[in-house]
Protein backbone atom coordinates (compact mmCIF):
# COMPACT_ATOMS: atom_id res chain seq x y z
CA UNK A 1 0.00 0.00 0.00
CA UNK A 2 1.34 3.58 -0.79
CA UNK A 3 2.25 5.25 2.18
CA UNK A 4 -0.13 7.80 3.78
CA UNK A 5 1.28 10.49 2.53
CA UNK A 6 0.85 9.60 -1.03
CA UNK A 7 -2.42 7.38 -0.92
CA UNK A 8 -5.89 8.44 -2.19
CA UNK A 9 -9.01 7.03 -2.33
CA UNK A 10 -11.05 7.33 -5.82
CA UNK A 11 -14.74 7.47 -6.72
CA UNK A 12 -16.50 6.58 -9.59
CA UNK A 13 -18.79 8.51 -10.36
CA UNK A 14 -20.70 10.37 -13.67
CA UNK A 15 -23.85 12.58 -13.87
CA UNK A 16 -25.97 9.73 -14.81
CA UNK A 17 -24.61 7.75 -11.53
CA UNK A 18 -23.48 10.90 -9.47
CA UNK A 19 -22.32 10.21 -5.38
CA UNK A 20 -22.90 11.79 -2.32
CA UNK A 21 -19.35 13.83 -1.78
CA UNK A 22 -20.05 15.11 1.35
CA UNK A 23 -20.40 12.29 3.15
CA UNK A 24 -17.24 10.52 1.65
CA UNK A 25 -14.73 13.66 2.46
CA UNK A 26 -16.64 13.49 5.61
CA UNK A 27 -15.50 9.77 6.23
CA UNK A 28 -12.29 10.41 4.75
CA UNK A 29 -11.14 13.35 6.49
CA UNK A 30 -7.53 13.31 7.85
CA UNK A 31 -7.37 9.44 6.22
CA UNK A 32 -6.68 10.70 2.61
CA UNK A 33 -8.05 13.01 -0.34
CA UNK A 34 -10.62 11.95 -2.34
CA UNK A 35 -10.65 12.16 -6.64
CA UNK A 36 -13.38 11.59 -8.45
CA UNK A 37 -12.55 9.30 -11.52
CA UNK A 38 -15.98 9.07 -14.02
CA UNK A 39 -15.68 5.65 -15.01
CA UNK A 40 -18.56 4.44 -17.67
CA UNK A 41 -21.24 2.03 -16.47
CA UNK A 42 -20.49 -0.63 -19.88
CA UNK A 43 -17.57 -2.39 -20.66
CA UNK A 44 -14.68 -0.83 -22.36
CA UNK A 45 -12.22 -1.95 -24.27
CA UNK A 46 -8.53 -2.91 -23.55
CA UNK A 47 -7.25 1.14 -24.78
CA UNK A 48 -9.86 2.74 -22.50
CA UNK A 49 -9.21 0.53 -19.90
CA UNK A 50 -5.78 1.33 -19.83
CA UNK A 51 -6.37 4.78 -20.08
CA UNK A 52 -8.89 4.73 -16.94
CA UNK A 53 -5.57 2.67 -15.17
CA UNK A 54 -3.38 5.57 -15.52
CA UNK A 55 -5.89 7.96 -13.57
CA UNK A 56 -6.27 5.49 -10.94
CA UNK A 57 -2.59 5.18 -10.00
CA UNK A 58 -1.56 5.09 -6.57
CA UNK A 59 -5.32 5.00 -4.90
CA UNK A 60 -5.44 2.77 -2.12
CA UNK A 61 -9.05 2.41 -2.58
CA UNK A 62 -11.89 3.12 -4.25
CA UNK A 63 -15.72 3.94 -3.81
CA UNK A 64 -17.27 1.78 -6.77
CA UNK A 65 -20.36 3.49 -8.32
CA UNK A 66 -19.97 2.93 -11.89
CA UNK A 67 -17.52 0.89 -13.22
CA UNK A 68 -16.16 -2.71 -13.69
CA UNK A 69 -13.15 -4.17 -11.72
CA UNK A 70 -11.89 -6.38 -13.95
CA UNK A 71 -8.93 -8.89 -13.43
CA UNK A 72 -6.94 -7.05 -16.25
CA UNK A 73 -7.67 -3.98 -14.76
CA UNK A 74 -6.52 -5.10 -11.30
CA UNK A 75 -3.57 -6.00 -12.79
CA UNK A 76 -2.53 -2.02 -13.73
CA UNK A 77 -3.21 -1.36 -10.14
CA UNK A 78 -1.10 -2.31 -7.49
CA UNK A 79 -1.54 0.35 -5.28
CA UNK A 80 -5.42 -0.75 -4.89
CA UNK A 81 -6.47 -2.28 -1.74
CA UNK A 82 -9.83 -1.74 -0.88
CA UNK A 83 -12.58 -1.44 -3.60
CA UNK A 84 -16.48 -0.48 -2.05
CA UNK A 85 -18.93 -0.77 -4.21
CA UNK A 86 -21.97 2.21 -3.98
CA UNK A 87 -24.73 -0.50 -2.76
CA UNK A 88 -25.50 -4.15 -2.19
CA UNK A 89 -24.58 -5.78 -5.09
CA UNK A 90 -21.11 -6.85 -6.46
CA UNK A 91 -22.01 -8.05 -9.76
CA UNK A 92 -19.86 -5.49 -11.53
CA UNK A 93 -17.02 -6.49 -9.37
CA UNK A 94 -14.67 -9.61 -10.00
CA UNK A 95 -14.09 -10.77 -6.61
CA UNK A 96 -12.20 -14.12 -7.25
CA UNK A 97 -9.71 -11.60 -8.85
CA UNK A 98 -9.61 -9.62 -6.04
CA UNK A 99 -9.17 -11.88 -3.30
CA UNK A 100 -6.23 -13.58 -5.38
CA UNK A 101 -4.81 -10.06 -5.88
CA UNK A 102 -5.15 -8.94 -2.05
CA UNK A 103 -8.18 -6.63 -2.79
CA UNK A 104 -10.00 -6.44 -0.01
CA UNK A 105 -14.06 -5.97 -1.55
CA UNK A 106 -17.14 -4.23 0.90
CA UNK A 107 -20.81 -3.17 -0.09
CA UNK A 108 -23.46 -1.34 1.86
CA UNK A 109 -26.00 -3.41 2.48
CA UNK A 110 -29.42 -2.27 3.44
CA UNK A 111 -28.84 1.11 2.83
CA UNK A 112 -30.62 1.77 -0.11
CA UNK A 113 -33.64 -0.79 1.00
CA UNK A 114 -36.03 1.87 1.62
CA UNK A 115 -35.39 3.94 -1.78
CA UNK A 116 -35.71 0.25 -3.77
CA UNK A 117 -38.99 -0.86 -1.66
CA UNK A 118 -40.81 2.48 -2.44
CA UNK A 119 -40.06 2.65 -5.75
CA UNK A 120 -41.15 -1.03 -5.74
CA UNK A 121 -44.64 -0.64 -4.66
CA UNK A 122 -44.36 2.60 -6.96
CA UNK A 123 -44.36 0.42 -10.02
CA UNK A 124 -46.89 -2.37 -8.85
CA UNK A 125 -49.80 0.36 -8.16
CA UNK A 126 -48.78 2.21 -11.87
CA UNK A 127 -49.43 -1.24 -13.03
CA UNK A 128 -52.35 -2.06 -11.39
CA UNK A 129 -53.93 1.47 -11.56
CA UNK A 130 -52.54 2.54 -15.10
CA UNK A 131 -51.30 5.60 -13.77
CA UNK A 132 -48.82 6.32 -16.66
CA UNK A 133 -50.79 5.26 -19.29
CA UNK A 134 -54.07 7.33 -18.02
CA UNK A 135 -51.49 10.51 -17.32
CA UNK A 136 -49.72 10.20 -20.92
CA UNK A 137 -53.67 10.91 -22.45
CA UNK A 138 -54.12 13.51 -20.59
CA UNK A 139 -50.95 15.23 -21.18
CA UNK A 140 -50.65 14.17 -24.77
CA UNK A 141 -53.96 13.99 -26.44
CA UNK A 142 -55.99 16.43 -24.58
CA UNK A 143 -58.38 13.07 -23.42
CA UNK A 144 -60.06 13.13 -20.39
CA UNK A 145 -63.14 10.02 -20.38
CA UNK A 146 -61.10 8.43 -22.03
CA UNK A 147 -57.91 8.51 -20.37
CA UNK A 148 -59.72 6.98 -17.25
CA UNK A 149 -58.76 3.16 -17.21
CA UNK A 150 -60.69 0.64 -14.58
CA UNK A 151 -57.42 -1.09 -12.41
CA UNK A 152 -57.42 -2.81 -9.90
CA UNK A 153 -56.78 -2.86 -5.88
CA UNK A 154 -54.26 -4.13 -3.96
CA UNK A 155 -56.00 -4.86 -0.84
CA UNK A 156 -56.51 -9.06 -1.07
CA UNK A 157 -54.22 -10.12 -4.01
CA UNK A 158 -50.94 -12.18 -3.29
CA UNK A 159 -47.13 -10.96 -3.46
CA UNK A 160 -44.62 -13.48 -4.37
CA UNK A 161 -41.13 -11.97 -3.57
CA UNK A 162 -38.35 -13.65 -5.42
CA UNK A 163 -35.78 -13.06 -2.07
CA UNK A 164 -36.43 -11.70 0.86
CA UNK A 165 -33.41 -9.63 1.62
CA UNK A 166 -33.56 -6.17 3.45
CA UNK A 167 -35.20 -4.55 0.11
CA UNK A 168 -37.54 -7.86 0.20
CA UNK A 169 -38.50 -7.86 3.73
CA UNK A 170 -39.38 -3.89 2.99
CA UNK A 171 -41.19 -4.09 0.15
CA UNK A 172 -43.29 -7.02 2.09
CA UNK A 173 -44.05 -4.47 5.12
CA UNK A 174 -45.09 -2.02 2.77
CA UNK A 175 -47.40 -4.30 0.90
CA UNK A 176 -49.19 -5.85 3.86
CA UNK A 177 -49.88 -2.45 4.66
CA UNK A 178 -51.63 -2.13 1.72
CA UNK A 179 -53.95 -5.48 2.47
CA UNK A 180 -51.71 -7.84 0.42
CA UNK A 181 -50.79 -11.57 1.12
CA UNK A 182 -47.27 -12.05 1.00
CA UNK A 183 -45.10 -15.33 -0.19
CA UNK A 184 -41.42 -15.41 -0.56
CA UNK A 185 -38.71 -17.59 -2.13
CA UNK A 186 -35.46 -17.50 -0.44
CA UNK A 187 -33.23 -20.00 -0.59
CA UNK A 188 -31.00 -18.61 2.07
CA UNK A 189 -33.46 -18.71 4.87
CA UNK A 190 -35.18 -20.96 7.11
CA UNK A 191 -39.47 -21.07 7.12
CA UNK A 192 -38.93 -20.10 10.72
CA UNK A 193 -37.03 -16.97 9.65
CA UNK A 194 -39.48 -15.89 6.77
CA UNK A 195 -42.57 -16.87 8.99
CA UNK A 196 -40.85 -14.51 11.48
CA UNK A 197 -40.92 -11.63 9.19
CA UNK A 198 -44.71 -12.25 8.20
CA UNK A 199 -43.72 -14.21 4.81
CA UNK A 200 -45.44 -17.73 3.75
CA UNK A 201 -42.28 -19.16 2.55
CA UNK A 202 -42.77 -21.41 -0.63
CA UNK A 203 -41.09 -23.30 -3.80
CA UNK A 204 -40.36 -21.25 -6.58
CA UNK A 205 -42.83 -22.87 -8.81
CA UNK A 206 -45.66 -22.99 -6.22
CA UNK A 207 -45.25 -18.96 -5.73
CA UNK A 208 -45.18 -18.25 -9.45
CA UNK A 209 -48.46 -19.91 -9.42
CA UNK A 210 -50.07 -18.41 -6.79
CA UNK A 211 -48.90 -15.01 -6.89
CA UNK A 212 -50.85 -11.91 -8.63
CA UNK A 213 -47.43 -9.74 -8.34
CA UNK A 214 -43.97 -11.32 -8.39
CA UNK A 215 -41.49 -8.85 -7.52
CA UNK A 216 -37.56 -10.06 -7.71
CA UNK A 217 -35.39 -8.64 -5.37
CA UNK A 218 -32.27 -11.36 -5.67
CA UNK A 219 -28.64 -10.88 -6.77
CA UNK A 220 -27.62 -11.41 -10.35
CA UNK A 221 -25.48 -14.79 -10.09
CA UNK A 222 -25.03 -17.92 -12.63
CA UNK A 223 -27.88 -19.55 -10.77
CA UNK A 224 -30.16 -16.69 -11.11
CA UNK A 225 -29.21 -15.47 -14.73
CA UNK A 226 -32.81 -15.54 -16.71
CA UNK A 227 -34.69 -17.14 -13.60
CA UNK A 228 -37.80 -15.76 -15.11
CA UNK A 229 -37.48 -17.29 -18.60
CA UNK A 230 -40.09 -18.94 -21.11
CA UNK A 231 -41.03 -21.97 -18.53
CA UNK A 232 -41.03 -19.56 -15.24
CA UNK A 233 -43.45 -17.61 -17.25
CA UNK A 234 -45.33 -20.51 -17.93
CA UNK A 235 -46.03 -21.33 -14.75
CA UNK A 236 -47.32 -18.37 -13.75
CA UNK A 237 -50.90 -17.41 -13.23
CA UNK A 238 -52.27 -15.72 -16.32
CA UNK A 239 -52.42 -12.22 -16.01
CA UNK A 240 -49.73 -11.75 -13.55
CA UNK A 241 -47.62 -8.96 -13.38
CA UNK A 242 -43.79 -8.72 -13.19
CA UNK A 243 -41.53 -6.38 -11.22
CA UNK A 244 -38.10 -6.22 -11.59
CA UNK A 245 -35.99 -3.74 -9.48
CA UNK A 246 -33.05 -5.44 -8.96
CA UNK A 247 -30.69 -6.84 -11.58
CA UNK A 248 -31.97 -6.78 -15.49
CA UNK A 249 -30.37 -10.60 -16.12
CA UNK A 250 -32.82 -12.10 -13.91
CA UNK A 251 -35.25 -12.02 -16.64
CA UNK A 252 -35.45 -13.04 -19.94
CA UNK A 253 -36.92 -9.80 -21.72
CA UNK A 254 -37.47 -11.48 -25.22
CA UNK A 255 -39.90 -14.07 -23.21
CA UNK A 256 -41.32 -11.23 -21.17
CA UNK A 257 -42.34 -9.50 -24.18
CA UNK A 258 -43.57 -12.68 -25.86
CA UNK A 259 -45.96 -13.12 -23.01
CA UNK A 260 -46.96 -9.61 -22.56
CA UNK A 261 -48.00 -9.58 -26.22
CA UNK A 262 -50.13 -13.22 -25.72
CA UNK A 263 -51.97 -12.19 -22.56
CA UNK A 264 -49.89 -14.28 -20.45
CA UNK A 265 -48.68 -11.45 -18.18
CA UNK A 266 -50.81 -8.82 -17.49
CA UNK A 267 -47.79 -5.82 -17.02
CA UNK A 268 -44.36 -5.89 -16.56
CA UNK A 269 -42.27 -3.00 -14.81
CA UNK A 270 -38.35 -2.83 -14.96
CA UNK A 271 -36.30 -0.39 -13.69
CA UNK A 272 -33.23 -2.95 -14.75
CA UNK A 273 -32.82 -4.30 -17.80
CA UNK A 274 -30.10 -6.44 -19.47
CA UNK A 275 -28.76 -3.71 -21.06
CA UNK A 276 -28.04 -0.80 -20.02
CA UNK A 277 -28.99 1.69 -21.96
CA UNK A 278 -31.22 -0.76 -24.30
CA UNK A 279 -30.74 -1.76 -27.44
CA UNK A 280 -33.44 0.48 -29.65
CA UNK A 281 -34.24 -2.71 -31.23
CA UNK A 282 -34.80 -4.40 -28.11
CA UNK A 283 -38.21 -6.46 -28.15
CA UNK A 284 -39.18 -4.95 -24.81
CA UNK A 285 -40.26 -1.64 -26.51
CA UNK A 286 -42.63 -3.25 -28.97
CA UNK A 287 -44.33 -5.05 -25.87
CA UNK A 288 -47.87 -4.28 -24.36
CA UNK A 289 -48.57 -2.98 -20.77
CA UNK A 290 -44.64 -2.43 -20.10
CA UNK A 291 -43.27 0.41 -17.78
CA UNK A 292 -39.89 1.08 -17.71
CA UNK A 293 -37.87 3.21 -15.58
CA UNK A 294 -34.09 4.08 -16.17
CA UNK A 295 -32.45 2.15 -12.90
CA UNK A 296 -33.83 4.75 -10.66
CA UNK A 297 -34.98 2.81 -7.55
CA UNK A 298 -31.86 3.73 -5.36
CA UNK A 299 -31.70 7.54 -6.94
CA UNK A 300 -33.04 9.34 -3.67
CA UNK A 301 -30.87 12.40 -1.51
CA UNK A 302 -31.05 10.08 1.50
CA UNK A 303 -30.52 6.63 -0.20
CA UNK A 304 -27.01 8.44 -2.08
CA UNK A 305 -26.23 10.13 1.08
CA UNK A 306 -26.55 7.05 3.09
CA UNK A 307 -24.74 4.61 0.98
CA UNK A 308 -21.87 6.86 0.39
CA UNK A 309 -21.68 7.58 3.79
CA UNK A 310 -21.41 3.66 4.86
CA UNK A 311 -19.04 2.67 1.56
CA UNK A 312 -16.42 5.46 2.71
CA UNK A 313 -16.43 4.14 5.98
CA UNK A 314 -15.75 1.06 5.54
CA UNK A 315 -12.75 1.98 3.46
CA UNK A 316 -11.35 4.44 6.09
CA UNK A 317 -11.40 1.54 8.93
CA UNK A 318 -9.44 -0.17 6.29
CA UNK A 319 -7.02 2.48 5.62
CA UNK A 320 -6.92 2.79 9.39
CA UNK A 321 -6.20 -0.85 9.99
CA UNK A 322 -9.48 -1.56 11.52
CA UNK A 323 -11.81 -4.34 10.49
CA UNK A 324 -15.00 -3.32 7.64
CA UNK A 325 -18.32 -3.86 8.56
CA UNK A 326 -19.21 -5.07 5.13
CA UNK A 327 -16.32 -7.10 4.25
CA UNK A 328 -17.56 -9.82 0.97
CA UNK A 329 -14.08 -11.49 0.37
CA UNK A 330 -10.82 -12.72 2.28
CA UNK A 331 -7.98 -11.59 0.64
CA UNK A 332 -5.70 -13.63 -0.17
CA UNK A 333 -2.51 -12.33 -0.05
Amino acid sequence: MPSKKGRWVAVTATDDFPVAMKPVREALKGIAPVRTVPLPFSPISAAQEKKFAKLFQGAAGMLLRPGYITPSLLDQLPDLKVVAVHGAGVDQVDVDACSERGVLVTNAPGANADSVAELTLGLMISLARQIPQSAWQVHHQNAWGDARHTGSELRGKTLGLVAVGQIGRRVAHLCKAFGMKVCGYDPGLTAKEMRALGVRPMKLDALLAEADYVSLHAPHLPATHHLIDRKAIAKMKKGAFLINAARGPLVDEAAMARALKSGKLGGAALDVLEGEPPDPKSPIFNAPNILLTPHMAGSTGECLERIAGTAAADIARFLEGKRPKYRINRPRR
